[in-house]
């Protein structure tokens, strides 16, 4: 799943600097990411009473003990396709640009996680908007190239990519002033899938900027897979990659991307062309 928020950073890198004692409670809000603040204080709450019950002040292990309960560890081989999955979206990022990578993890407790800032001066033009939709499902992308198929986690609910990618699409056609069909009608939409329903026209529309981003997908990834292998190792290694640490892991993706020129005729992937890198060229 992507989380993109814009881009209001304290400093140049995005970080703001925290006092230590807070410092310390990083890894505890990492393990928290996703949850809702009444999940948060049940977890406190719980912990609370445990110490109470043991005669001793609360504990940092009662906090870990009690999320560990409250989950239960996920299998191995799931953890494994939400790396790949992640580490797809992270990629397509990383060639497409646009954003920069805050946090990503495998361990948020509704799924997998990539949390970037958008640039807020990007030239949010037909081309970028179809980049945020390659970047959403780019994560379903690399579960089909590495697996051969797909886990429902990037359907169902509101906030999950393809709800997103979709919304894009359709935002592009109605709201946006892109579509060539009536680009002029701002049509803002309150039910996007009873719109589509009985709009066949549009929903046609929609899926074939889907299909197109799809396809972008496939060949942004395609040439990719030890990188793509390479970083879901780190993710499944690591749980979550944040600060220093995710700077570092990117800093070294960025090498190992293989330049790709889409059928416009941009060439995304640059700084591994720039070392010789062997060109892939798609076709819309």
């Amino acid at each position: 799943m992507i989380c993109s928020t814009p881009d209001a950073s304290n400093g140049p890198d995005g970080a703001t600097s925290l006092p230590p004692d807070l410092q310390r409670l990083r890894p505890l809000a990492r393990r928290l990411a996703g949850r809702s603040g009444a999940d948060v204080e049940r977890i406190v709450r719980e912990a609370r009473q445990v110490a109470r019950r043991a005669g001793r002040p609360l504990a940092w292990h009662d906090l870990e003990r009690q999320m560990l309960d409250a989950d239960g560890p996920r299998p191995e081989a799931l953890r494994w396709r939400m790396a790949v999955h992640e580490a797809g979206h992270v990629l397509a990022c990383l060639l497409l640009g646009g954003a920069s990578i805050r946090m990503i993890s495998i361990d948020a407790p509704h799924g997998g996680l990539v949390e970037r800032r958008v640039t807020l001066h990007s030239l949010q033009n037909a081309a970028w908007v179809m980049d945020q939709i390659v970047i959403l499902l780019a994560g379903r992308t690399a579960e089909e190239i590495v697996f051969g198929e797909t886990l429902a986690g990037s359907g169902g609910e509101k906030g999950s990519d393809l709800a997103m990618a979709t919304r894009l699409a359709v935002a592009m056609e109605t709201e946006f002033g892109f579509s060539q069909h009536q680009p002029l009608v701002h049509r803002p939409v309150a039910d996007i899938g009873h719109l589509l329903t009985i709009d066949r026209e549009l929903a046609a529309r929609v899926d074939r900027r889907l299909e197109q981003a799809h396809a972008d997908a496939v060949v942004l990834l395609g040439m990719q897979g030890l990188t793509l292998n390479w970083l879901a190792r780190i993710l499944l290694q690591h749980g979550v990659l944040e600060g220093a640490e995710l700077d570092r892991v990117l800093a070294e993706a960025r090498t190992r991307l293989e330049p790709v020129e889409l059928g416009t005729g941009r060439m995304v992937g640059a700084q591994r062309a720039q070392r010789g890198g062997v060109v892939v060229r798609a076709t819309r």
